[in-house]
């Protein structure tokens, strides 16, 4: 009996915390939601109630029509997809090769892919920034791509590999045994067998290139090149007095990448489990 009691104060603890936790990280995202249907006046009388005198949605029509929101969508969707791609098309092939091709010099050439996750993107800037302009690539959303492709292939070879390495190779075997070659294999046991580390790429990327700001600030000049996260950064100091259309331009910011983490939620968890138990 006192086992069982042991065991339901410990659950209600835990619940007890998780409920803390959840609330603590849903209430900023509440707070920024009300917040951004206040009228100005309303702000500054309360800030902190959630219950305003008038609600208004004219800061998100102005957000939208001022920054020409969906232009700014549109340049973060394709540089984020495009990204993807790279990532994925790359990162797959070489993880399959470390993972389960046995070749010259493959653990130091892992190594050495891998120790470039230990470089500060700070202190690489400048040289690609030369780089790309000579290669007149600066004001194009390929000098961000490719930027962010050299920034996280070492991340997603760490983490394919380390799920491809779980593949029996039994089934690889089978494989060879009725005529399939590398890409055959690739194609039809690798992917198939690694899809939720692959999955965790796609969702876990696009959120981090969507939300980045140091890359577009520094590659992307023009303003119908620009990001969402740029416009939000000058937004933030166009309408530093006004706190609303602030709230409401972090709103229309955030919404992507929260749907689609809301949305996939369960592949990011499988394959974050997947790459720490191969």
């Amino acid at each position: 009996m006192l086992n069982q009691f042991n065991r339901k104060l410990t659950e209600a603890l835990i619940f007890l915390l998780l409920l803390g936790l959840s609330i603590s990280n849903l209430y900023p995202l509440f707070y920024m939601f009300v917040n951004s249907i206040k009228s100005r006046l309303d702000y500054y009388i309360n800030p902190f109630s959630v219950f305003g005198l008038e609600y208004t949605w004219d800061n998100y029509l102005t957000m939208i029509s001022q920054f020409r929101i969906f232009s700014l969508f549109r340049n973060s969707l394709i540089i984020s997809v495009i990204t993807i791609l790279i990532l994925l098309a790359l990162g797959t092939v070489a993880s399959y090769a470390f993972a389960k091709i046995n070749f010259w010099g493959k653990n130091l050439l892992y190594f050495l892919v891998l120790s470039t996750m230990f470089i500060p993107v700070q202190a690489t800037i400048i040289p690609l920034y030369v780089f790309f302009s000579r290669l007149h690539l600066v004001n194009t959303h390929w000098s961000v791509i490719f930027m962010y492709v050299g920034m996280f292939i070492p991340e997603v070879i760490l983490l394919m590999t380390s799920t491809f390495r779980g593949i029996p190779d039994e089934l690889i075997e089978a494989a060879k045994l009725d005529g399939a070659g590398y890409f055959d294999i690739l194609r039809h046991v690798i992917v198939p067998m690694g899809r939720p580390a692959i999955i965790l790429c796609v969702i876990f990327y696009y959120i981090v290139t969507w939300n980045d700001l140091f890359a577009p600030m520094i590659l992307l000049q023009s303003m119908d090149k620009r990001t969402v996260m740029v416009a939000l950064a000058a937004l933030l100091s166009r309408y530093s007095g006004d706190p609303p259309y602030q709230f409401a331009g972090l709103v229309l910011a955030t919404i992507p990448a929260i749907l689609v983490y809301a949305l996939f939620q369960r592949y990011i968890i499988k394959g974050i489990s997947m790459g720490a138990t191969k």
